[in-house]
């Protein structure tokens, strides 16, 4: 295994493909970069300058450069004595035009007959047998709808400039646009619906990005085999695993990825929370730096400019507090606290709801809210069923601590369902609480930690409070 010293990043777009970074190289060798870490590769959505909203994973964009260009900027690397780190994107797929993803068109069009209802993360129940899609401008009964606007377009379904496919043999009577819609397996409604009736796992709350379950083997080999190639044909010498903590079992998935690759350097895009330590147990050569560039960011801080910043903080503090208890300003952890249960609450809603369906010993509103709370209390990035309880009596890894929670921390304090917050101390059943190995319950609740974590527990309270 090569392991490099130092890495450079270059974001491969349309704009900049692999051949400006094959004419770059130069540049940053002279820089004394060890390793060039690319952008991912595989197709992306049309106009992506990102590339995180894969739509084919058999082939590299040719909007990036396709395989040519790779297998030029992998000779080139290779006779200046450097490799190649390459991100990839196991989480989720770009579903934003579906006509541009075979996985997704099909699933849309034969529904739980397709042969890709196990490669996404699908809750048929929750919408009778169909998959909910947030694109209409409103879903209003009646007429004067915007399903009225649907069009039949050949063998499609259009909406303005959005194309869905249509099951064969379902048009043939001349029906017009709804009517066709009606008999679909998918329902097209007002995109305001998606937070909290959506029932296809989302990356984090974004409606374009859906999961898929790479813990089906033959989902893996499928969405990695032209991964694998780039490693097995040494065009590129390294991995880096984007947003790991969004599968279902990372450390799972770390293995087979070792496996398939032969043991390649990989590494994992992993936010540690606080004192959160990376699994032991992770076959991965670590993080992509997150914790160490906090680090290094305090060495361009100058700490002399503190004693200005504390006394604006409390003048902009005085002047405004935000509420805490008892009348006082309201601390750092009741806010984080308060927003993340309203992340929960609101843009995360529909994948709080999922988890709750899955728990049918206890009643809808209550699991509702007290997953919600679960999330709301968790201290780290994301926990690791079935590992959970033996990292909790060695550290903080997978322990969960109250926090503070204004306002509901009394016995008899009404929670969101209007009964008393008592109910809160059933226990939750046994394989949510332990992990059950294979099961979809205990393993549901954890990726949405980091949905729910990073995405607004964090940053929104720094918009209120800058002193932590």
């Amino acid at each position: 295994m090569r392991i490099p010293h130092s890495t450079y990043r270059l974001q491969i777009t349309a704009a900049f493909d692999l051949a400006a970074a094959e004419g770059v190289l130069d540049y940053v060798v002279g820089l004394g970069a060890d390793w060039i870490y690319l952008s991912p590769l595989l197709t992306s959505a049309d106009g992506s300058d990102h590339g995180y909203d894969v739509v084919d994973h058999a082939a590299i964009d040719p909007a990036r450069g396709g395989p040519e260009g790779l297998r030029r900027l992998a000779a080139a690397v290779a006779d200046a004595g450097r490799g190649i780190l390459v991100d990839i994107v196991p989480n989720h797929m770009g579903v934003d035009d579906p006509h541009r993803n075979a996985w997704w068109w099909d699933l849309l069009r034969f529904g739980q007959d397709s042969r890709y209802a196990d490669a996404f993360d699908v809750d048929w129940a929750a919408g009778d047998g169909k998959i909910l899609l947030p694109a209409l401008g409103d879903d209003t009964p009646g007429e004067g709808s915007e399903l009225d606007r649907l069009e039949i377009v050949g063998d499609e379904l259009h909406y303005y400039d959005h194309r869905f496919p249509i099951l064969p043999g379902t048009a043939d009577d001349g029906a017009d646009g709804r009517t066709v819609h009606s008999r679909q397996h998918y329902t097209l409604v007002n995109w305001r619906r998606a937070d909290h009736e959506l029932n296809y796992r989302r990356f984090f709350a974004v409606n374009s990005l859906a999961g898929i379950r790479v813990e089906v083997p033959w989902v893996f080999e499928e969405s990695h085999r032209e991964i694998v190639r780039w490693v097995r044909d040494d065009l590129v010498q390294g991995i880096r695993v984007d947003h790991p903590d969004g599968l279902a079992d990372p450390g799972g998935y770390l293995d087979r990825l070792r496996l398939a690759t032969d043991g390649t350097y990989v590494l994992v895009e992993k936010i540690l929370e606080g004192d959160e330590t990376l699994p032991t147990s992770w076959s991965t050569r670590g993080t992509t730096g997150y914790d160490a560039l906090a680090d290094v960011d305090r060495i361009f801080v100058d700490p002399a400019g503190r004693p200005a910043l504390d006394a604006l903080e409390k003048r902009l503090q005085d002047d405004s507090p935000a509420p805490g208890q008892g009348g006082r300003p309201q601390t750092w952890a009741e806010l984080v606290s308060e927003r993340k249960r309203g992340i929960a609450d609101g843009i995360l809603n529909s994948e709080v709801r999922r988890i709750a369906r899955l728990v049918p010993e206890i009643p809808g509103p209550e699991a509702i809210d007290g997953l919600a709370e679960l999330l709301t209390a968790m201290p780290v990035y994301r926990s690791y069923l079935p590992l959970g309880f033996e990292p909790a009596r060695q550290g903080r890894t997978a322990r969960i601590r109250p926090q503070a929670r204004p306002r509901r921390n009394d016995r008899q304090a009404p929670d969101r369902t209007g009964r008393p917050a008592e109910f809160r101390r059933r226990p939750l059943p046994a394989d949510l609480r332990h992990g059950d190995g294979q099961g979809r319950r205990g393993h549901r609740v954890l990726p949405l930690q980091p949905a729910h974590l990073a995405q607004r527990g964090r940053s929104r309270p720094f918009g209120v409070l800058d002193r932590c």
